[in-house]
C-alpha cells in the first residue's frame, strides 16, 4: 500500500514500568475448560506466565516487533508475588512463555532463590526457551533445585558463520557444554532443544553441521529440527528478498508449518527429506535413546502429554502415540518402567475456577458504559483441525493482560469478555452467535500470521451475517504487516505492538462518543494509530467513520 493512503500520528513509547501493571486476572475465563487439553508447555493444569516484554537481541528472524533494543522486565519481587498468589489456590505448574528469562542473571538467580527459600513444591516449564550460552552450571543446579522440569534451549543453528549472519551470535560450544552438563547430572530435566533447517544461503555442509551437533548430544529428550519459516515483515523476509527470494513464494507459504518444505527453503525437497529422515531414524527412534530418557518422562508427563509430544513429531499420524513409539523401536512396556508414574491429580486444583473467582474480586461500583469482546483466533476448529498445532490449546494471556489493564483503568466502565477458538465456539456459525448474545460496542482479536486465513475468514464472517460492529486487531501479524490488515475492508481497526494506552484511550473516545468510533479530528490526537482518510474509507459502513490502525512505528 503507498504510505500516502493512510495517516500516521505520533508513535507511541513501550511501557517501561511492567511492574506497574496488574496482574492478569485469571478469573476473566474458564480455566477448567482449559485444563481439560495440554498447553504448549506441553501439559495439562498450568498456569502462564510473562516476565519480560522486548528482546536485547536483533536477531534477524524475529524481529517483528521492532523494540528489540528496549527490553524491560519485571522485578522479581513481582513475578514472585504473582507465583505466590497463585500457588495459594493450589497451582503447581508454571510455564515462562518469555525466551529472554535468563539474559537478566542476577534477576534470575534471586528469582529461584525466592522459590527455594519459600519452600514451595513447584514445577516450571520455559517452553518458548532460555538463551542456552548464558546459563552457567551454577545457574543449572539453581534453576533444578528451584523446580525447573521442562529446559527448552535454542540452537537455531551451528553454523558460526550462520549465526553471524542471524546476528543470534549464540557461542554454540558454551552451549553444547550445558546440554551436556544438564544431560549429565540432571536427566529427570525434560530437555528441549529448537534447531532450524533451510535459512536462505545454507549450503548443504551447513545443514549437516546442525544435524551433527544434535546427534552427538546424549540425549536430549525432545530435539526439534524446524524447517525455517520467513515472516513478513521481518528482516529475514528482506535479506531473502536480497538474495533472489521472489516475494510471491514467500508470501504463499505464510500458513505452512515447520514441518512442511516450504519453497523458500534453500535446498532440494529431496535433501530436507534425507536430514529429516536420519534425524528421525537416528535419534528420535534411537532406542538406547528411547530406553534412556522413557523413565524419566513417565515420571514427569502423564500418558496423553507424551502422546501429544511424540505425535508432534510425525505428522503424517502413522506415528501418534507412546505405544507406537515403542513399537516401532521394538520397545516393551516392561523395559522402560519409571521409579512412579506420574499422578495428574497431583497437580489438578479442585474448584479452580471458584478460587480464581475469589482472588480476582470485580469493581461493581461503576456503571457499564460500554462493551467490547475480545477473540483469540489461534486454534484451529475441531473439524478442520490438522497437525500443525500439535493438539495443543493455550489460555489467551495476551487478553487476559489487556483486559485486566482496562478494568484497572476504567473500574468496571468497560465489560469485556474474553473468547478462543475452538473453546468458546467451534465454528463459524457458532462465532456469530457468541458475537449476537453478547452485543458488543467494539470487537477485538488478536491475529497471528500462522493464522491468518483463518482470521479473516473468522472477520468475513462476521460481516456476511450483517455486524457492523467495530473491529480492532492486534497480535504478531498486524504488528509485522498492518497495512495488510488496512486493506481487509472488514476491519476498522488495527493495534500494533503493545497498545495498552492506545486502546485506553480509543475506548474512552467511543465512551465520550456515544459508543461510536471517533471522528478524525479525535483520531489524529491518539498516539500509536494509522488510518486511512475519511474519504477513502469503506463505502458500506454508515457510521462516517474511517477505517483505522494503531501502528507502533
Amino acid at each position: 500500500m503507498d504510505n500516502k493512503s493512510f495517516i500516521l500520528t505520533s508513535p507511541r513509547s513501550q511501557t517501561r514500568n511492567l511492574d506497574s501493571l496488574p496482574f492478569p486476572d485469571r478469573s476473566l475465563i474458564d480455566y477448567e475448560a482449559y485444563h481439560k487439553f495440554i498447553g504448549h508447555a506441553g501439559v495439562k493444569h498450568g498456569i502462564a506466565l510473562q516476565a519480560t516484554r522486548g528482546c536485547p537481541y536483533r536477531c534477524f528472524y524475529c524481529d517483528i516487533y521492532k523494540t528489540t533494543h528496549h527490553h524491560f522486565r519485571r522485578s522479581d519481587d513481582d513475578l514472585f508475588e504473582e507465583i505466590k498468589i497463585l500457588t495459594d489456590l493450589g497451582i503447581r505448574r508454571f510455564e515462562f512463555i518469555d525466551d529472554i528469562f535468563n539474559v537478566n542473571s542476577k534477576q534470575f538467580i534471586r528469582f529461584f532463590e525466592n522459590v527455594i527459600k519459600s519452600n514451595l513444591d513447584l514445577q516450571f516449564f520455559f517452553p518458548t526457551g532460555l538463551k542456552g550460552d548464558l546459563l552457567t552450571h551454577d545457574m543449572i543446579d539453581l534453576m533444578v533445585e528451584g523446580g525447573a522440569v521442562g529446559v527448552n534451549l535454542s540452537l537455531e543453528h551451528a553454523s558460526p558463520r550462520l549465526q553471524t549472519v542471524m546476528r543470534k551470535n549464540l557461542d554454540v560450544d558454551k552451549l553444547r557444554d550445558n546440554l551436556e552438563y544438564i544431560t549429565k547430572h540432571y536427566p529427570e530435566v525434560i530437555l528441549t532443544l529448537n534447531a532450524m533447517h533451510g535459512f536462505p544461503t545454507e549450503t548443504e555442509e551447513e545443514a549437516l553441521e546442525t544435524l551433527n551437533f544434535i546427534l552427538n548430544v546424549k540425549w536430549i529428550d525432545f530435539p526439534y529440527l524446524h524447517n525455517v519459516r520467513i515472516f513478513p515483515g521481518t528482516e529475514l523476509e528482506e535479506f531473502a528478498l536480497e538474495v533472489g527470494i521472489p516475494r510471491e513464494i514467500i508470501n504463499s507459504s505464510q500458513d505452512m508449518s515447520y514441518h512442511e518444505n516450504a519453497p523458500t527453503l534453500a535446498f532440494p525437497s529431496e535433501f530436507t527429506q534425507r536430514i529429516r529422515i536420519q534425524f528421525v531414524k537416528d535419534y528420535v527412534l534411537n532406542r538406547d535413546r528411547l530406553l534412556s530418557v522413557l523413565p524419566k518422562q513417565l515420571e514427569q508427563f502423564s500418558e496423553d502429554e507424551l502422546n501429544q509430544k511424540y505425535n508432534s513429531y510425525f505428522p503424517n499420524k502413522r506415528i501418534s502415540t507412546l505405544d507406537d513409539v515403542l513399537k516401532i523401536a521394538r520397545i516393551d512396556r516392561s523395559e522402560i518402567q519409571p521409579k512412579a508414574l506420574f499422578d495428574e491429580n497431583s497437580v489438578r486444583v479442585k474448584d479452580l475456577n471458584t478460587k480464581l473467582k475469589a482472588a480476582f474480586p470485580k469493581d461493581t461500583t461503576h456503571k457499564e458504559e460500554i462493551r467490547f469482546l475480545l477473540i483469540d483466533m489461534s486454534s484451529y476448529f475441531s473439524d478442520d483441525f490438522d497437525n500443525r498445532e500439535y493438539n495443543v490449546l493455550e489460555p489467551p494471556l495476551g487478553l487476559l493482560a489487556l483486559q485486566s489493564y482496562i478494568d484497572k483503568e476504567f473500574k468496571g466502565k468497560v465489560l469485556g469478555k474474553i473468547m478462543k477458538s475452538r473453546l468458546d465456539f467451534d465454528s463459524f456459525p457458532e462465532l456469530v452467535a457468541r458475537v449476537n448474545e453478547f452485543k458488543p460496542d467494539l470487537i477485538g482479536f488478536r491475529a497471528m500470521t500462522f493464522y491468518k486465513g483463518f482470521f479473516h475468514d473468522a472477520v468475513a464472517a462476521i460481516r456476511e451475517h450483517s455486524i457492523s460492529t467495530p473491529i480492532i486487531v492486534g497480535g504478531p501479524y498486524p504488528t509485522a504487516s498492518y497495512d495488510e490488515i488496512i486493506e481487509d475492508h472488514n476491519i476498522d481497526l488495527v493495534a500494533v505492538g503493545e497498545g495498552e494506552n492506545t486502546l485506553i484511550e480509543l475506548l474512552q473516545a467511543m465512551i465520550d462518543s456515544g459508543r461510536e468510533l471517533p471522528d478524525q479530528e479525535t483520531l489524529n490526537a491518539i498516539n500509536g494509530l494509522a488510518f486511512r482518510p475519511l474519504e477513502t474509507a469503506p463505502a458500506k459502513y454508515t457510521l462516517g467513520h474511517p477505517a483505522i490502525a494503531v501502528a507502533n512505528i
